[in-house]
């Protein structure tokens, strides 16, 4: 009985990671940006966005890590947390994400050559 207690509380417990992975889609900000009047002043709101996606707008192909214990742990989780972002991991889809991660990490090999 203790067993299956602790399995419905590991399901209701998201795995953490780390916020840093979390990022607004940048189709939204491209269209806000392009319907800013070029003799109107820069509007706040665009500012603020742009400096809060500062890290990806820099970084965005060198901040992705090669895969690890912990990224690999998560999929085992039935959610995931990524800052104030929840997602429900999908158990089909575990293996794609795998191969994805490691095409990727040959990609970031082949560019860095």
């Amino acid at each position: 009985m203790a067993s299956a207690a602790a399995a419905i509380d590991q399901a209701a417990t998201p795995k953490n990671l780390n916020a840093s992975l979390w990022w607004d889609s940048f189709v939204v900000l491209f269209d806000e940006l392009s319907n800013v009047p070029l003799a109107s002043p820069f509007p706040e709101s665009l500012a603020k966005k742009i400096q809060d996606n500062r890290w990806w707008f820099r970084n965005s192909v060198s901040g992705f890590k090669d895969p690890n214990t912990v990224s690999r742990l998560a999929l085992d989780s039935p959610r995931i947390s990524i800052g104030e972002h929840q997602f429900p991991v999908n158990p089909d889809l575990k293996e794609v994400a795998l191969t994805v991660s490691s095409i990727l990490v040959l990609f970031l090999i082949f560019l860095s050559l």
